[in-house]
């Protein structure tokens, strides 16, 4: 192996890999802006989340792609280099603590309006309140000193700070599945619905917990490589797709709904919401047929 391959060569892989997602969820954005759900205007608040995610995930991948330019390019030749870590490495640390409170929070106050456990979604806030809290302590004492040999010592904090995390991840991820499974039912385009419900849970909790214990592992067992950029630079996209997605699939749950004549009998009705409803977040209930019901779905409201 040659001289850079386990340092500045991980973190050139970690930067593709992250640059990649960020490819893939600014197609989510410009799907976002230009989806047709007639009738129907997302809250401001949700607006304004939507503005964060894109400004985070566009300046955090301007700041890795440019750390990789300062290493390849900038210090081409020059071995010490690979001693210190730059500031990119810490501020997507920073970006990812707060994108992934961000998605917690925003699954917490689904589970909440699909179970109204407030015991259960107490204790998932403070849990993921708790793993933000140790995030951004490990981000403010490494961005003080960015000498990879002293950065040893956060270690601990660290690795409580991802296990918090993926647990949460996972927690949140087998609760949506378990409550959506539950809401199955015998019609093959309602179930069509709730799976592409449960294919989102699975995005919010697979695949952040897949890149969450791989930065553990990595820099558990490879604290002497930066093979941890692989895991930890792209994480971010992960939320941050978790989340548009569930933005965007809402057209394409209205295509469901609209071409489904044995379910839905009214020939025509305004799309209203499916993910997001005013303020609340979340959805309401959409009836079926009178002896069916898909809890927490959408809402159908019949033109006059």
């Amino acid at each position: 192996m040659g001289e850079f391959d386990e340092t500045i060569g991980f973190t050139l892989l970690g930067v593709i890999i992250n640059t990649y997602l960020t490819g893939i969820i600014m197609t989510q954005f410009y799907t976002y802006l230009t989806q047709d759900l007639p009738g129907f205007e997302d809250p401001l608040w949700v607006k304004s989340l939507v503005a964060f995610l894109f400004v985070t995930n566009i300046t955090q991948a301007a700041a890795v792609v440019y750390m990789a330019w300062f290493y390849c390019v900038t210090n081409f030749g020059n071995p010490e280099i690979v001693g210190y870590s730059l500031w990119p490495y810490t501020f997507t640390a920073l970006t990812t603590t707060i994108l992934a409170i961000t998605n917690q929070m925003f699954q917490t106050w689904k589970i909440y309006l699909f179970t109204r456990n407030k015991t259960f979604v107490v204790f998932l806030a403070v849990i993921s309140l708790a793993a933000c809290g140790f995030g951004t302590s490990v981000t403010v004492k490494a961005w003080l000193n960015l000498e990879l040999a002293k950065m040893a010592a956060l270690q601990p904090i660290l690795e409580a700070s991802i296990a918090l995390q993926c647990g949460i991840d996972v927690t949140i991820c087998a609760t949506l599945i378990l409550t959506l499974r539950k809401s199955k039912t015998s019609f093959a385009h309602t179930d069509r619905i709730l799976n592409r419900l449960i294919r989102a849970a699975v995005q919010s909790g697979f695949f952040t917990a897949f890149f969450a214990l791989g930065s553990l592992f990595t820099f558990r067992f490879a604290s002497k490589t930066n093979m941890i950029g692989l895991f930890a630079f792209p994480i971010g996209r992960i939320y941050t797709h978790t989340m548009m997605d569930h933005l965007v699939c809402r057209e394409q749950l209205k295509h469901i709904l609209t071409t489904n004549a044995d379910i839905m009998s009214v020939p025509h009705f305004h799309f209203k919401s499916v993910g997001i409803n005013g303020s609340s977040g979340v959805v309401e209930t959409v009836s079926l047929r009178p002896t069916q019901t898909l809890p927490k779905v959408s809402k159908i409201v019949e033109e006059p």
